[in-house]
């Protein structure tokens, strides 16, 4: 009851003329009458590092500039333009934004940052695209059905740090480690990015990952039943 599938037009966008203006043309035709164009950097000075950005924002009324320094809250509907981000930035816009972007164009500064989101999302590239050729992450079908059943089951609004939320996800993912199934943590946090998990829990889910992957067993109440891995497999085949 607390699925959140990111259901909204994604594109990723070089970081060249031929990519920037892409991605402003891109979010200009996902805009609809009232809607706000929402440019997202870091911080207020990364701005002036792209002029076509700049003119965008300095020159229309209709396009606001957030930082996620400052927060990166969003206000009203409309295409937000997600300029050099990394997954982490990605979660704190669903979590601040989310009900109101109606698309969402990243221009990427590192294709490693980005690549797990890319590979889960499959956005429309624009501009040089020669860094996607290949950007498929493995993850194994076991493992999707396990963060399936997450993404339904956790209440999104709290962190998985704490509560039901954490004993949920990391006992899902020590039964899955222990039962012999290989954890991809940026490929879980690209995934999760891509089904509306925001926040920081994207990025506590691949830091359980690589804690458990190096040997490391974080304190959890088992919530699971003793045939659970039996059943994400039969779900993975279609059996079930």
């Amino acid at each position: 009851m607390f699925d959140r599938h990111v259901d909204y037009p994604t594109a990723i966008a070089s970081y060249d003329d031929e990519g920037v203006d892409a991605a402003i043309d891109w979010c200009c035709q996902h805009m609809e009458n009232g809607d706000t164009l929402t440019v997202w950097t870091y911080q207020k000075s990364n701005l002036r590092n792209c002029a076509p950005l700049e003119r965008l924002v300095a020159q229309h009324s209709d396009v606001e500039h957030v930082t996620g320094r400052g927060g990166g809250f969003t206000r009203g509907k409309g295409p937000v333009l997600l300029a050099w981000a990394d997954m982490e930035d990605i979660g704190k816009l669903i979590q601040y934004g989310g009900h109101g972007i109606r698309a969402l164009c990243v221009i990427t500064w590192n294709d490693e940052a980005i690549r797990p989101w890319v590979s889960a999302v499959r956005p429309a590239v624009l501009g040089d695209g020669s860094a996607w050729d290949d950007s498929a992450l493995d993850i194994d079908p076991v493992v999707v059905q396990a963060v399936e059943s997450l993404t339904r089951t956790m209440n999104h609004n709290n962190t998985i740090s704490a509560g039901f939320e954490k004993d949920n996800v990391v006992s899902t993912l020590l039964a899955l480690h222990d039962a012999g199934i290989r954890l991809n943590g940026e490929a879980m946090q690209g995934w999760a990015l891509a089904h509306g998990w925001s926040g920081k829990n994207p990025v506590r889910l691949a830091g359980y990952v690589q804690d458990i992957n190096a040997g490391k067993r974080p304190r959890c109440r088992s919530v699971l039943r003793a045939d659970y891995i039996d059943h994400l497999r039969r779900r993975a085949a279609g059996d079930d």
